[in-house]
């Protein structure tokens, strides 16, 4: 069995891209590295690191799509991939982002212990 004898239209080794689309994908992408850094230095308080996780979903999401050819794959593969990809990226926000509410008892625990310790 050889490979080329067969293959089926669609399933081909590579899958060619435009290079405008390609370009708009590493503007699209510095774009939000830049503004990953300027997030990053407002001090937005407990709302930066969600923002943060926002931009990064973004950022993967177009590479899964664009760089790794998801936009021509199935469309089930397509909704699989980046559900998980959004799912991973808001999970890890709220996740991370909750920490700030328990901050008072984590700084309340500390000062105990450094004062039991000392």
């Amino acid at each position: 069995m050889h490979h080329d004898e067969e293959s089926q239209s669609g399933y081909d080794l590579g899958h060619p891209m435009d290079i405008r689309i390609l370009i708009g994908v590493l503007v699209a992408l510095l774009f939000f590295t830049f503004l990953t850094v300027w997030v990053a230095d407002q001090h937005l308080g407990a709302i930066d690191l969600s923002i943060s996780m926002l931009i990064a979903t973004v950022k993967a999401t177009l590479v899964a799509v664009f760089f790794m050819h998801l936009i021509h794959d199935k469309g089930i593969n397509r909704l699989v991939f980046l559900s998980g990809i959004i799912f991973a990226g808001l999970f890890l926000a709220v996740v991370l982002g909750d920490g700030s509410h328990y901050q008072d008892k984590i700084t309340e625990y500390q000062k105990a212990k450094t004062q039991i310790e000392g």
